[in-house]
């Protein structure tokens, strides 16, 4: 293959020297095309990591699967135009790309067996159940705490299902379309999913174990009914997912494998996904395993918590016990107000507080039920969240055991002090399920609404907190409901994001009123009419998806550094490379000298040089209507000569009697090192530092070098205003990194202003504008022109951010110069 693109090259060049000449620029073209696609994708591969909006690791995945062929189809494109070349730049592009998928490929999925596990050996195999199924075989094995006779269908179960079905890759597709942002896609996305895995057949071996389990469990009792509830890997841990998967209640025989599948489908719920995603999960870290327990027929069920989740005084003297007549699925589901009792944490465990809706619990349960939360806690070494039910013979059952999820603590002492706008409180006394303050108008949910109507940053009045009301947990400031409590889950996701949530407020909806501005204290159970600035909570809410962050962060290293900016310099070559940007940069360069060298200045074919009126080398190419007549090095092309709209609106901005070109320099002892950073080429006559640029008649592809800082310009302006673009790359430059980034800070701003979507990362600046009409193109040409001769030399005089403000304000005054200001 090489070598035939070299003989048909070294052919061309003897024979049909025209006909290199038109394949090296439909070659160059399409370089450049993929050029503008990779740095767009590689903003938005930038974003994840910047941006409250995160994506599934499917999608990711699917980023730079599409990124990295671009890069290799620049490769391709450079390998026409100089084959054989570059051919180590493959080696480093291969390197990268297998780098990169490393570092974001899934965990292993094995689906051999064990598929279920008595509680007595889950011990051996703690890789295959999620915490819910390893805590309850501690609490039984080590504690020797009564638990519900139960067994685990495995994690290799669930990749055995998966894999006997072929649901894989359909599965990882959908999650890669998925926007979580997007209700609409939460929802469709979520159907699909969900009827996927219902409809999905389990193998026959695993259906018979877990048949033969839940026999297992009856020992001939056949009316034996079970609780089947998930038991994610990563659930109950440092993400709770509390309230995010299925739990099927009362199963018989014949129910438990439709069970077993919509505890599966529940994986892929819209409150699940989000919460998984925004908390930096990716689909097959929790991978779902499933417990089946046997129902207990609860005469009291609660919640007690081994701390107070306001924490305040850190004294952690009190238990906090929430309890519910029958099973505890209203008090979880926030559905129900429970009677609440604060007890001793040491033995006698007196109760020391109820609530006045005190169920008829006996004194007995509660201090037994407090001693085993304390043995919990002793054996875990961190406060607990814990479900239990007291069955009809009074019998005391642990459901579940985790760690208990705090709310943020305040900032200061001075905020625990009674509030000196108490005496105009809207209302007080509310339980406080999860601690914070925040500022917002109010939006009362009711029957004719649905979550999607939320405006961003409302505090949310509603009946009732059922846990897929996480999926609104990021764009509200907080939450007021008429019922629920601080043990529903709910109001642990809420601590978890940092959301204040006031409970059981009384006629909640009557006291509020959809539009006004309030103030939540979710320290002390108030609300106040207004914003009330002193009061609010000046922390941000806890950072979540900080594994998600910390693997984007570590892929970008092999995509986003450029270190390739000076042309000239001895490390550009495929071997300086040290990223995939540092591959598009090299490709990018390489392919316009190639263009450009193919016809050498002066043979009246190819590049001819500009006439310019600033001391700027330019060199032209044009691919079709861009001049009117030809020109070489020796009769260099006028620019009346030049028929390209967008070089002309450019040159115009670059040229403006403002511009200032020749200035002395401000600092004399740095003569020569500002005027290599500035305009001045150090070889005013060499073609390996001029700017080129491939012009037609509304197309313009400008590398412009002003010393050790490049600019690239990448302008369609034609009549067709939909397909109309500019897109402008800026690095470089002769100053240190602080003031070149003080330098990239000035051109944001003013690109900003001129309608530009910009992205920065360190000293390296791109920025578009896309959609316009001829006229008003050429409008933001000419000021962006204006911009690039502005800037030439500022990072040699910018010194902070309050002198970059100043200097925009100026620019968009009429100034277009600042090097001569120190």
């Amino acid at each position: 293959m090489l070598i035939t693109s070299l003989l048909k090259r070294w052919s061309y060049q003897l024979l049909a020297p025209g006909t290199l000449l038109r394949e090296q620029y439909e070659a160059l073209k399409k370089l450049l095309q993929y050029d503008v696609r990779c740095h767009e994708q590689m903003a938005e591969l930038q974003e994840l990591l910047y941006s409250e909006q995160p994506e599934d690791y499917a999608r990711v995945r699917e980023r730079f699967r599409l990124f990295s062929a671009d890069v290799s189809a620049m490769l391709d494109a450079l390998e026409l135009m100089e084959p054989g070349k570059y051919s180590a730049l493959r080696n480093y592009h291969k390197k990268f790309d297998f780098y990169t998928r490393f570092l974001l490929e899934p965990p292993r999925t094995p689906t051999t067996p064990p598929y279920i596990l008595t509680l007595d050996s889950i011990a051996e195999n703690i890789d295959c159940v999620g915490n819910k199924a390893q805590h309850l075989a501690t609490l039984q094995n080590e504690l020797n705490i009564d638990v519900p006779e139960a067994f685990v269908i495995t994690t290799n179960s669930f990749h055995r299902f998966i894999e006997h079905n072929n649901f894989r890759e359909t599965i990882d597709g959908l999650l890669a379309s998925l926007d979580i942002h997007s209700a609409e896609s939460l929802s469709s996305t979520s159907k699909q999913l969900f009827e996927l895995i219902t409809s999905g057949v389990t193998p026959a071996d695993l259906e018979q174990d877990i048949l033969s389990g839940f026999d297992t469990l009856a020992e001939g009792n056949q009316v034996l009914h079970v609780a089947v509830r998930s038991s994610a890997l990563g659930e109950d841990g440092d993400s709770s997912f509390a309230g995010q998967f299925e739990t099927v209640l009362n199963v018989s025989r014949a129910g438990v494998l439709k069970a077993y599948k919509d505890v599966l489908a529940s994986k892929y719920s819209p409150g699940a996904m989000y919460y998984r995603i925004r908390q930096g999960w990716g689909d097959e870290e929790t991978t779902m395993s499933v417990l089946v327990m046997k129902m207990i027929p609860a005469k009291f069920s609660g919640v007690a918590y081994t701390s107070d989740i306001l924490d305040l005084s850190k004294k952690r003297d009190s238990i906090h016990l929430h309890v519910i007549d029958g099973i505890g699925e209203e008090l979880v589901g926030g559905r129900a107000t429970p009677a609440q009792f604060l007890v001793q944490r040491t033995a006698p465990h007196d109760i020391r507080k109820c609530s006045e809706a005190c169920s008829e619990i006996a004194e007995m349960h509660i201090r037994k039920i407090s001693a085993l939360a304390i043995d919990i806690e002793k054996y875990y070494q961190t406060p607990q969240d814990i479900e239990w039910a007291v069955d009809a013979s009074d019998k005391i059952f642990i459901l579940q055991a985790r760690s208990l999820h705090n709310s943020i603590l305040q900032d200061s002492e001075e905020q625990l002090v009674i509030h000196k706008h108490n005496a105009n409180a809207l209302v007080d006394n509310c339980e406080c399920a999860s601690a914070g303050t925040a500022s917002g108008i109010i939006y009362r949910l009711d029957e004719y609404h649905n979550l999607d109507d939320i405006p961003s940053g409302a505090v949310l009045v509603c009946l009732n907190t059922p846990p897929d009301y996480v999926k609104i947990i990021h764009r509200v400031s907080a939450v007021l409901s008429q019922s629920g409590s601080r043990a529903s889950h709910f109001a642990t996701v809420a601590r978890e994001f940092g959301v204040p949530f006031l409970s059981a407020i009384d006629d909640a909806y009557t006291r509020f009123t959809t539009g006004d501005l309030v103030t939540v204290d979710g320290f002390r159970g108030t609300v106040y009419p207004g914003r009330v600035e002193e009061l609010l909570n000046k922390k941000q809410r806890p950072v979540t998806g900080n594994k998600y962050r910390r693997v984007i962060g570590e892929m970008l290293k092999f995509i986003a550094p450029l270190e390739l900016i000076d042309p000239t310099a001895e490390n550009f070559t495929p071997e300086g490379c040290r990223s995939m940007h540092d591959i598009i940069r090299f490709c990018h360069e390489k392919g316009l000298q190639a263009l450009f060298s193919t016809g050498k200045p002066g043979s009246a074919r190819g590049a001819v040089r500009f006439a310019a009126d600033i001391p700027i080398d330019v060199y032209l190419f044009d691919v079709g209507g861009g001049m009117s007549s030809a020109g070489s090095t020796n009769t260099p092309v006028e620019l009346a000569a030049i028929k390209s709209i967008p070089f002309h609106a450019l040159w115009r901005g670059l040229s403006h009697p403002d511009v200032k070109w020749k200035q002395k320099p401000f600092d004399w002892e740095a003569y020569e090192r500002i005027e290599l950073s500035g305009a001045v080429p150090p070889k005013k006559d060499s073609f390996a530092f001029a700017s080129y640029a491939v012009i037609s008649k509304d197309y313009l592809h400008f590398n412009i070098r002003f010393g050790y800082h490049f600019t690239i310009v990448d302008v369609l302006c034609s009549e067709n205003s939909a397909e109309n673009h500019c897109m402008l790359r800026f690095a470089g430059g002769g100053g240190d990194f602080w003031h070149r980034s003080l330098r990239i800070e000035f051109i944001h701003l003013v690109l900003k202003q001129l309608g530009f979507h910009v992205v920065v990362k360190g000293d390296l600046l791109e920025a578009k504008l896309s959609g316009l009409a001829v006229e008003i193109m050429e409008e933001k040409l000419d000021m962006l022109g204006r911009l690039l001769g502005a800037t030439k030399l500022m990072d040699m005089v910018l010194e902070d951010d309050e002198m970059v403000q100043s200097c925009a304000a100026d620019f968009f005054a009429g100034r277009y110069s600042f090097s001569q200001e120190g």
